[in-house]
């Protein structure tokens, strides 16, 4: 391996007279004894706005570890039906086929010769459906000289009939919305203006104006879509959408969204007072259903922080298994609960979305973070920490999502703990707990002279025994590549 310099002008925290790596050092009490511990605490942290974050042991925070994209279902006017899911940043979206649902008169063929124009009962056919946003004024035409800057062409002066959602309808009855006719000038093409439904879906009706004449439509909308295959659903118009946990299947256990916040109206203690400013962030109140559809209970339990309300779920990118380890995945996403590390490091800034569509710095950092947050010394999912414990955290990335502290001495009795990788630890240079002692950790354990000199740090020379140890978060990054850091008390 490559020789590595030590930084010999920086102090380093363990004394000449360690024995026991991070554990029992001159003075310090070991594992078991009375020691005092530095009185730092999560509401002293949060109300001095000062960076520190509280931590915890939960990964996900629930049992269900993923929920698939695939064979979602929404709640739409009554019933279920299917849809395509996706995230987009922090939201969950689905894409609801649309359907043509049922006939009407119009539909049929005429049968009298003298049924003509756009308000017969007869001779029409589904020109397509569009959708819009409910409340919002439409106009639908083909160009002509009515509306020169819009596109769109007809032939065989064509009538059309706008009716509202998904099922066709007659003139002036149910769901009827507008009709247009060729009326604007030398304009033999129609246009019809009319405001955008409740649902947010319309469908088409056309024909010659003359049942039985040729005729050609190209319709365009000024606003929303037209023509549309689809409706986009987000936000509280997911209450009630399921999710299913078994890839590939659409039967057994599911995920129904109960309620729907955007996480900038989610009040916390912590610094910045919001879960996450930005809006791009959704927060879900999930219920877990059986295979019969029945409430079996929630995906995440009553959040621990005192007055921090029922647990919510965020959607992150990504799966998570029990040993922390995690894989990009186009087929499901994760739903962390809030009082958990997964949503906590999404909360903290580390969005793996800012990455754009792959996986890039900020995943890692992410990744990173959960190792950190629960004190994953030995990379293996097992955390060594306790749920509270505040923590101050910043990375390396450029530019920085969490900054380097203001102040670099930290508070008395805190102490730079660790930089962390996606494995785990990179270098450590103190536990978090001295009576949780990881001792499944990978990286190797200082061999000391009759001095108490360490003969094996990672520091002075590289090789398969060395002990990383790092004292600051340069060295940690320079030394031992990490991209997040943290400081910590010693408990």
């Amino acid at each position: 391996m490559n020789e590595v310099h030590p930084v010999k002008s920086t102090p380093r925290l363990f004394p000449a007279c360690l024995s026991v790596w991070f554990l029992v050092a001159c003075a310090v009490p070991a594992p078991g004894e009375d020691a005092p511990t530095p009185q730092l605490t999560t509401q002293d942290f949060a109300d001095g706005n000062d960076g520190y974050h509280s931590q915890g042991t939960l990964l996900h925070g629930t049992p269900y570890l993923a929920a698939y994209f695939a064979n979602t279902t929404v709640l739409f006017e009554g019933r279920h039906r299917g849809a395509t899911s996706r995230l987009d940043r922090g939201e969950l979206v689905a894409d609801m086929t649309l359907l043509v649902n049922g006939t009407t008169a119009s539909l049929q063929a005429c049968t009298s010769s003298g049924a003509q124009g756009a308000t017969r009962a007869c001779g029409l056919v589904v020109e397509g459906q569009g959708t819009c946003t409910p409340g919002t004024r439409v106009t639908m035409t083909s160009g002509g000289i009515c509306h020169r800057d819009i596109p769109g062409s007809c032939s065989g002066e064509p009538v059309v009939r706008v009716c509202s959602g998904e099922r066709p309808c007659e003139h002036e009855g149910t769901g009827y919305l507008a009709t247009g006719a060729p009326t604007c000038g030398f304009s033999a093409c129609p246009s019809v203006l009319f405001t955008c439904p409740a649902s947010g879906i319309y469908t088409v009706l056309a024909g010659a104006s003359t049942p039985g004449n040729a005729w050609s439509l190209d319709l365009a909308s000024t606003s929303g879509v037209f023509p549309a295959t689809t409706r986009e659903l987000r936000a509280e118009k997911l209450v009630g959408a399921r999710f299913q946990m078994n890839p590939g299947s659409s039967t057994g256990p599911q995920l129904e969204l109960a309620e729907v916040t955007n996480a900038s109206e989610v009040v916390i203690t912590e610094s910045p007072g919001t879960w996450d400013p930005s809006g791009a962030t959704f927060l879900y109140n999930v219920k877990v259903l059986d295979s019969d559809g029945q409430v079996m209970g929630p995906l995440c339990g009553s959040n621990p922080t005192p007055g921090a309300g029922p647990g919510l779920a965020v959607p992150v990118r990504g799966l998570y298994d029990t040993l922390g380890n995690r894989t990009e995945s186009t087929a499901a996403f994760t739903l962390g609960c809030d009082y958990a590390v997964i949503a906590k490091c999404y909360r903290w800034g580390y969005k793996p979305w800012l990455d754009g569509a792959q996986a890039g710095p900020t995943t890692k950092a992410h990744w990173s973070c959960t190792r950190m947050a629960r004190a994953d010394y030995c990379g293996n999912g097992s955390s060594y920490t306790r749920d509270g414990t505040p923590i101050r955290l910043w990375d390396g990335l450029s530019p920085t999502i969490n900054p380097p502290p203001a102040n670099p001495i930290p508070p008395v009795g805190v102490k730079f703990e660790a930089g962390w990788k996606t494995t785990g630890p990179a270098c450590l240079s103190h536990w978090r707990w001295r009576s949780l002692d990881a001792t499944c950790i990978d990286l190797n354990w200082p061999i000391y002279d009759e001095h108490g000199k360490v003969l094996n740090d990672c520091r002075d020379s590289q090789d398969d025994t060395c002990a990383a140890i790092c004292d600051d978060a340069n060295e940690a990054a320079q030394l031992y590549g990490a991209n997040v850091f943290n400081e910590s008390a010693i408990h």
